[in-house]
């Protein structure tokens, strides 16, 4: 699986792959946290190295995280009863249900939006990554 969707999001536990299976997405813990996070990852190399963390100054105290694209088109990080959003992306789009989000094997996590998939926006790497 390489794709979000409104109906198929990430759930903590879930690991989304690249097609070729360059990059991984999915929820992690730094090493002496428990804390979680969502991020992007080198998919083949033993010791996980982190490249992009969504919600590095909202971490999730819990397993209930889910990642999902909303009917706006925004990459959405929230609790499993949507009562609380840790992280979004901000983009403005019109409201409709066929925005996908896919992990390319550039690393970049690009929104599409409609059916022919026309790039609706693209996430690019923050290499800056503190857990501080």
């Amino acid at each position: 699986m390489d794709t979000i969707t409104l109906i198929q999001p990430v759930k903590d536990g879930d690991i989304l792959v690249s097609n070729g299976e360059t990059f991984a997405l999915g929820f992690f813990s730094p090493a002496n946290s428990t804390n979680r996070y969502v991020g992007i990852w080198y998919n083949k190399i033993s010791e996980q190295t982190i490249v992009w963390v969504a919600n590095r100054d909202r971490p999730i105290s819990n397993s209930t995280g889910i990642l999902s694209v909303d009917h706006t088109g925004n990459l959405v990080l929230q609790e499993k009863d949507q009562s609380f959003v840790f992280w979004s992306t901000n983009v403005s789009g019109v409201v409709n249900n066929s925005f996908t989000a896919q992990l390319l094997d550039s690393g970049n996590l690009v929104l599409f939006q409609g059916l022919n998939k026309e790039v609706y926006s693209i996430g690019n790497f923050d290499r800056k990554i503190n857990f501080s």
